[in-house]
């Protein structure tokens, strides 16, 4: 099961028009720095950070971490 970047990024743009790495950090209040760990693939979202996601964007852990990624 591995992170899947995009499924974050197509839904902080259908949600809410975030078309940026900083658009979904100011979202989700984090730094700009681990957003784009995210989506290179550095780094996976975890905790509350992850938490975050799902309420700003409306998307669960299984969106973002599917089992067939």
């Amino acid at each position: 099961m591995a992170f899947d970047a995009k499924a974050l990024r197509v839904a902080a743009l259908a949600k809410k028009n975030d078309t940026t790495a900083a658009a979904i950090a100011r979202r989700i209040g984090i730094p700009y720095g681990t957003v784009i760990r995210w989506t290179s693939g550095r780094s996976v979202p975890a905790g509350p950070a992850l938490a975050a996601i799902e309420r700003a964007y409306g998307v669960t852990a299984a969106d973002l971490f599917p089992a067939d990624a």
